[in-house]
């Protein structure tokens, strides 16, 4: 099982985010921030907010997280106003559907293979490369 306070510590550690700020900028303690560090279930609305604020995607770490964010779950963002909050969900939505739309290129081009249909297969692939410039 991962030990997501480790997770977050190193990343924070590597952003080069001073942790005296970062906990600061949450509203606790460098104390209290280290005992979150040291738990190995800490919550995923602290993970979502450490990310805001140090720039960086947990979702690769804890793709769960990426589920909370696009089903709308109400995770709390204290440290960021609501608006910002809207736009982190927005983005897990995007993210989403991004990831959708290719599995069903993907399915589009092996159908294509499936039924030797070269000349929408040839499109289909066409069209990837296009949108890759």
């Amino acid at each position: 099982m991962k030990h997501r306070g480790q997770i977050v510590e190193k990343a924070a550690r590597r952003s080069g985010y001073s942790l005296t700020k970062l906990a600061e900028k949450l509203g606790i303690s460098r104390n209290t921030l280290y005992n979150r560090f040291a738990n190995p279930n800490l919550g995923y609305s602290f993970i979502a907010n450490v990310g805001n604020l140090i720039h960086y995607d947990f979702t690769v770490e804890f793709p769960e997280l990426k589920k909370e964010i696009e089903l709308g779950r109400d995770i709390a963002f204290p440290s960021i106003d609501r608006g910002a909050a809207e736009l982190l969900k927005l983005e897990g939505k995007y993210i989403n559907l991004l990831e959708r739309y290719s599995k069903l290129l993907r399915i589009l081009v092996k159908i294509a293979n499936e039924n030797e249909l070269h000349a929408l297969k040839r499109e289909i692939l066409d069209f990837i490369e296009e949108e890759k410039l």
